[in-house]
């Protein structure tokens, strides 16, 4: 047993911000080289150190750690927990349970005694093992080649230990480490509609396009030292960039570097780890690399899905999505508007247009199996009740929605207004126009800010436009004209009438003449007004 263990780890914003996390589930994502499985070791550590003592003065724990498959366990995995806590000195490997027990003192004078068992997925008797076992908590090692029907197992094996006579589990849960999965993926939904209680924490990007580089960091000259690295550099009135880092006495090593269609990149010396890596790795691993590549393992995006092609390729999270909950604006003349799609799984958003000619979207709406009645008494006019009491709203909706009902005559859209609601069919169905005005918000930019904003609880629109909502490829290749009907495809219609709406007559003209057709609208049990 060591009498102490001392573990020197400096960890960035991110990676502070995920180990003190709440969340149950927590996922850490980001470039390779950027310091994830060396974060999820220290970790567990911390982990296994805030576990309660029970009546020995003993702090119990069991960790599952899981990799794909055997060799990148040994090779990868296994290799990093063991360069920082090395057999012998804070525990022991026994390679016959392929588990490495960690046991150590606290100043407090209680010991920790924590057991951390290698899981490879490849290997159907490690699996049906660990899906026996009762753990603590969990570490998925980069968890986008994990299969999630087995993790959706391991996470039910969680929360199991130390029994209750140990005093249970302080904080059981599960931490992964990972590459930006691809489009469409499990992993991918998890990541843009996070249930409850996960957290999502993305590292920045360790390389930028020349382009956003100079916008970053602006034109001129500047020398910093990041970690062992001392780094120059100079960027010019046209936007050329040098840039260079020295470790001690080596060097110079260029950090601007070409991917394999000529694309210009440039090292960002703010990347996390990057002072603690040789000088050179960022460049060598993106010479002459592809595109794609660069993208999902050096700046942190989703891969492209091979089944399709996103709809709104135009969409950029870091640029599109608010850093904070928005709040409309009070005015006669910007009423919030409700983009809705009908049928069996209604979906609405509330947008508003504020003055600067800037689409601000608030809030989503999804169902299923519910009809139009009950989504408006059950799930829209309590959110509008809620968060949007005292505001004009008007619906806009399919112009499917005007057809009669075989049993009582009357249109979604009589449904509507009776409830207290303006209500309108949006200005066409063409899909042409629909996400051409859509691509309009996402292409403007209004003094250095997006011209379309979404607050970060869109979840399952944010999911869309990050390329849930995409063309199918055919089996030859070629990508079909029209997006695929899927689970995003009811909110992304609903929020393309809202687009069209305030693009195409969104304005007090319009309201205007809402109003004056609401005056002749039938009125049917009326649940509120929203005027």
């Amino acid at each position: 047993m060591s009498d102490n263990l001392v573990l020197t780890m400096r960890p960035t914003p991110t990676q502070a911000e995920f180990m003190l996390s709440k969340g149950y589930v927590r996922v850490l994502a980001g470039p390779i080289g950027s310091g994830k499985s060396v974060t999820c070791v220290h970790e567990l550590i911390r982990w296994a150190t805030e576990q309660a003592p029970n009546h020995e003065g003993i702090r119990k724990t069991r960790f599952l750690i899981c990799r794909n498959t055997v060799d990148q366990l040994r090779s990868t995995t296994l290799k990093t927990i063991f360069d920082w806590l090395p057999p012998g000195q804070a525990g022991q490997w026994v390679e016959t349970q392929k588990t490495y027990f960690v046991r150590f003192g606290l100043d407090d004078g209680t010991i920790v005694e924590s057991e951390w068992m290698a899981i490879a997925l490849d290997t159907p008797d490690d699996v049906r093992k660990a899906l026996s076992l009762e753990a603590t908590g969990l570490w998925g090692n980069e968890a986008r080649e994990l299969h999630p029907d087995v993790v959706e197992g391991l996470l039910m094996r969680v929360n199991r230990y130390p029994s209750p006579k140990d005093g249970g589990p302080t904080r059981p849960g599960a931490i992964f480490d990972t590459n930006m999965p691809q489009i469409g993926s499990w992993w991918f939904d998890k990541m843009v509609n996070p249930p409850n209680n996960w957290t999502i924490h993305e590292q920045p990007p360790a390389v930028l396009p020349i382009d956003e580089y100079v916008k970053k960091y602006g034109v001129g000259t500047f020398e910093v030292e990041v970690g062992r690295h001392r780094v120059k550099v100079a960027v010019s009135e046209s936007g050329d960039v040098e840039a260079w880092a020295w470790t001690g006495d080596t060097g110079p090593v260029s950090l601007v570097c070409e991917n394999s269609e000529g694309d210009r990149y440039v090292v960002d010396h703010e990347a996390d780890n990057f002072g603690m890596l040789n000088a050179s790795y960022y460049p060598n691993t993106l010479e002459g690399k592809s595109r794609e590549f660069i993208d999902v393992y050096l700046r942190g995006k989703f891969g492209q899905s091979r089944e399709g092609r996103p709809v709104f390729e135009s969409f950029r999270r870091d640029f599109h999505v608010a850093a904070k909950p928005l709040v409309p604006i009070a005015s006669d003349l910007a009423p919030i508007i409700i983009g809705m799609d009908f049928g069996l799984t209604p979906a609405c958003t509330l947008s508003q247009v504020d003055p600067r000619g800037r689409l601000l979207t608030f809030a989503e709406v999804s169902s299923s199996n519910m009809g139009i009645y009950r989504f408006l008494t059950e799930k829209l006019i309590p959110l509008l009740a809620a968060r949007f009491a005292g505001h004009k709203v008007i619906v806009v909706g399919d112009p499917a929605g005007r057809q009669r009902s075989q049993t009582d005559e009357k249109t979604v859209y009589d449904i509507i207004q009776a409830a207290g609601l303006k209500a309108m069919p949006a200005p066409t169905n063409d899909i042409v126009r629909r996400i051409g005005a859509v691509e309009e918000y996402l292409g403007r930019v209004i003094d250095g800010q997006p011209g379309h904003l979404i607050d970060p609880s869109c979840k399952e629109l944010i999911a869309g436009f990050s390329g849930g909502y995409r063309y199918r490829m055919r089996r030859n290749g070629e990508i079909e004209d029209k997006p695929e009907k899927n689970s995003y495809s009811h909110l992304m219609d609903a929020h393309q009438y809202a687009c069209l709406y305030a693009r195409e007559g969104g304005g007090a003209s319009s309201w205007n003449g809402v109003k004056e057709r609401q005056k002749r609208a039938v009125k049917i049990a009326p649940m509120g007004a929203w005027i």
